[in-house]
């Protein structure tokens, strides 16, 4: 029950472009729609972008828009490399899987068999616990005073910035999106491996591959070409203001093209990096201990778009937004990189709109209704006491947000007059009100009704 929120809390930490073709468009090829629909939407997301589409090993679409560098009025290339963000978690769960097939990780070691001075928890925390997001541990980047300030450090000082804080849950009880999972997980890889992160990243997966483009931190004496990066906040773009690269470290510290990304994951999926059993447990949903199934594996997120069932991570950091989606039934992969970071997740919606373009798939079309009509669903829902969702306006729009998710207020589209959908995900929201006047919220994800909230307050919404 309410599983689906757990992604989209996700979908922030690492989404509004309302879009319709005319019924005659949907017999163009896919390369044209999505030609359109970059066309038409980058300039609310990035200066610049590569898309490519791949189906099994065929290439089906890979292009470049806009800029790589604006002041520089250079077009972007293929090829230009990227930031990748959190689109680094997936190499880091690999690398920890590769080390379990070698028996020199276990799933059930704790924390302290690598970081021996690491604090003990009222809870043992576990290597599972850190892939899976289920460890309690809180995100550094949400610490006060944390390590940001200084400009390079090592992953044993960085630790020490949120060693001491307490947890959060008792580990594998919630499911909580944290860096410092993967912050920790990179220096495990450290001590269990005798290489530094960046070594065992290049020298087990980049070079394995052939990933001439892919490499940890800075672009200094590289051939590479980085795209500059951009950030977006009330509509205006800057030059951004980069992260030292120790700051996100295994959590965030990767760069990689379009094609170099489309090779790894092909080698992964096609067993050249780890054993189709231990790349079938990364991408199964991991189980909570109240039976519950959470949305996100070992590196993972399993989510859906419509009713095509997805595997995928995205990645956000300063200058750079990045997504890679898997669709098994299609045996399809749509990967983008965009050059900006912009606080409205606009590129992971339209990441899943070039996936539904690509897959010939229909595009939603929106229902516009009035302020008024919208404010009488504004308020506080309550599915129980640890669970709730508050429905404001913006505007003329409603949103959502669920704090015990950690989500921030993400726009609702309406499909009818009580039927609403976010961009981001595959969850539903039908607001029904009830005989004696109250208003239920029913919640639907792709497996049919998900929960009910009633709502326990009204506001108005602004």
């Amino acid at each position: 029950m309410i599983k689906s929120f757990f992604l989209l809390a996700v979908s922030f930490l690492c989404l509004n472009v309302t879009c319709s073709f005319a019924q005659s468009e949907q017999a163009e090829k896919p390369e044209n729609r999505i030609d359109k629909f970059v066309d038409k939407h980058l300039f609310t997301i990035a200066p610049g972008a590569v898309v490519l589409v791949a189906k099994g090993e065929n290439i089906t679409y890979y292009k470049a828009f806009g800029k790589d560098n604006v002041a520089k009025n250079t077009k972007m290339n293929k090829e230009t490399v990227f930031r990748i963000g959190s689109l680094t978690k997936p190499f880091t769960a690999i690398a920890i899987l590769m080390l379990m097939q070698e028996h020199k990780i276990n799933l059930s070691d704790t924390i302290q068999q690598y970081i021996p001075d690491f604090p003990l928890k009222a809870y043992p925390v576990t290597i599972e616990h850190l892939l899976t997001h289920t460890s309690g541990i809180k995100n550094y980047f949400e610490i006060k005073n944390q390590a940001k300030e200084k400009q390079q450090y090592t992953p044993r000082e960085a630790i020490a910035y949120f060693e001491e804080e307490p947890l959060e849950f008792e580990p594998g009880t919630q499911y909580r999106y944290s860096n410092s999972n993967y912050y920790l997980l990179g220096y495990i890889i450290e001590k269990a491996s005798g290489l530094s992160y960046p070594d065992f990243i290049q020298k087990r997966i980049f070079d394995v591959v052939g990933m001439l483009h892919s490499y940890y931190g800075q672009v200094s004496g590289r051939r590479s070409r980085l795209a500059a990066g951009y950030s977006r906040f009330n509509g205006k773009m800057e030059d951004a203001a980069l992260q030292e690269i120790t700051s996100i470290y295994a959590a965030g510290g990767l760069l990689s093209n379009a094609m170099d990304l489309l090779h790894w994951h092909q080698a992964l999926f096609n067993g050249k990096l780890i054993s189709n059993t231990m790349l079938t447990k990364a991408i199964s949903p991991f189980r909570l201990k109240n039976g519950q199934l959470s949305e996100y594996g070992y590196g993972w997120f399993l989510s859906g778009i419509d009713s095509m069932k997805t595997i995928e991570h995205s990645g956000s950091t300063d200058g750079y937004q990045s997504d890679l989606v898997y669709i098994p039934e299609k045996d399809t992969r749509i990967i983008t990189l965009f050059n900006c970071y912009e606080a409205d997740r606009e590129w992971i919606i339209a990441t899943n709109d070039i996936a539904r373009l690509a897959t010939g798939q229909p595009l939603k079309e929106d229902l516009h209704l009035s302020k008024s009509s919208l404010q009488q669903y504004t308020g506080t829902y309550k599915h129980n006491e640890d669970w709730q969702m508050i429905f404001t306006m913006k505007g003329d729009d409603l949103y959502v947000r669920c704090p015990k998710a950690g989500l921030p207020d993400i726009k609702l589209y309406a499909l009818k007059e009580n039927y609403f959908y976010t961009k981001e995900t595959p969850i539903k929201f039908e607001l029904l009100k009830q005989p004696d006047g109250s208003m239920l919220l029913v919640t639907y994800n792709d497996s049919g009704k998900d929960a009910e909230w009633k709502r326990v307050d009204k506001t108005n919404g602004e």
